[in-house]
């Protein structure tokens, strides 16, 4: 699979739903070993909707620091967005993602302050 294939597919819910687009999908390296000695990246989340541009710019974090305003309009935005783990997709494929039934979709900024919370070195 090819990240191309995700970024911009819509992404509905078990019952059709649509949810957004995949904005950014992030990636973990803890797949097998490659020939130069690195881990392979699998897929672990993607984020959908609007306001997956905090997160890229490290915004979303809790310890980031950095002009007020822009963490507050970015937080904010953050909102809009959700975080769905791999886990939870069901199929993909032709520009389409669709969820499990029952599928664990958070809001990015919760998101965020959970994965700071399980991993303080790095935030």
């Amino acid at each position: 699979m090819r990240l191309s294939d995700l970024l911009h597919s819509s992404v509905y819910d078990a019952s059709g739903e649509c949810l957004g687009s995949v904005h950014d999908v992030r990636l973990v390296q803890d797949g097998p070993p490659l020939p130069g000695g690195d881990a392979a990246l699998r897929v672990d989340a993607l984020v959908v909707g609007r306001g997956a541009m905090g997160l890229r710019l490290g915004y979303v974090r809790t310890a980031t620091k950095g002009p007020w305003l822009l963490k507050v309009i970015f937080r904010r935005l953050a909102r809009r967005a959700r975080y769905v783990e791999w886990s939870q997709v069901a199929e993909h494929g032709e520009g389409r993602v669709t969820l499990r039934p029952g599928a664990d979709v958070e809001s990015l900024g919760d998101a965020a302050a959970r994965h700071a919370a399980e991993n303080p070195a790095a935030s």
